[in-house]
């Protein structure tokens, strides 16, 4: 496993985004940081990722992960429809912890399409997926770093080691803030959308 510290060194921060970008292109399982916990994941569009994700978090393969992006050509490979209702709530509340529910493309990877067609989409305000995003615009699977049942960390010193043992790459990043919570989960296909999860994002017309 190869192990780096963000922010990365300006003496090799792009070959550093250009490995990490490289890595994930190839099927490669990073584990990364996020504005919330830390996540693992890495290509959304890879056929084969969502299988050894599964058996790494040792999670039921039925389950869909949900995704990350960093700009709008990686929604457009991800999304069927934008409705208005998104737009809005993306545009205040875009780049965050929000996490929006809309019909996905089809012939999209099944690890992260729900069986009635749905993708879970979130554009991340933290700067590593930015940066990833200006060079490939590749959606990203992202899940809590964690064995499943087991809780997520802010933390890479708490991060599992059988976990590590089986990923390609490990960004070391600990997010600051004491009191974390996950994104919050919409769904937006319903009007008013319907909130699925209560997270760090609060909407007051959908609470």
């Amino acid at each position: 496993m190869i192990a780096l510290n963000y922010p990365f060194p300006e003496s090799s921060h792009a070959e550093n985004i250009k490995l990490v970008d490289s890595i994930c292109r190839s099927g490669g399982v990073i584990v990364y940081p996020t504005e919330t916990f830390y996540a693992i994941g890495g290509n959304a569009l890879d056929i084969d990722l969502g299988e050894r994700l599964s058996a790494i978090k040792k999670r039921h393969p039925d389950k869909p992960f949900p995704t990350l992006i960093g700009s709008r050509q990686a929604l457009e490979k991800l999304v069927q429809s934008w409705p208005q209702t998104a737009q809005i709530l993306a545009q205040k509340y875009w780049p965050g912890a929000l996490t929006m529910v809309l019909p996905g493309l089809k012939n999209l990877p099944s690890a992260i399409i729900g069986k009635d067609g749905t993708i879970a989409v979130r554009w991340s305000s933290h700067p590593l997926v930015a940066e990833l995003a200006k060079i490939s615009h590749l959606p990203l699977i992202s899940t809590s770093a964690n064995l499943s049942n087991q809780p997520p960390t802010t933390k890479a010193d708490q991060l599992d080691p059988k976990l590590l043992a089986s990923v390609d790459l490990l960004i070391v990043a600990d997010n600051q803030n004491l009191n974390p919570q996950p994104s919050t989960i919409i769904d937006i296909r319903v009007d008013p959308p319907l909130l699925l999860r209560a997270g760090e994002i609060v909407i007051p017309e959908i609470e």
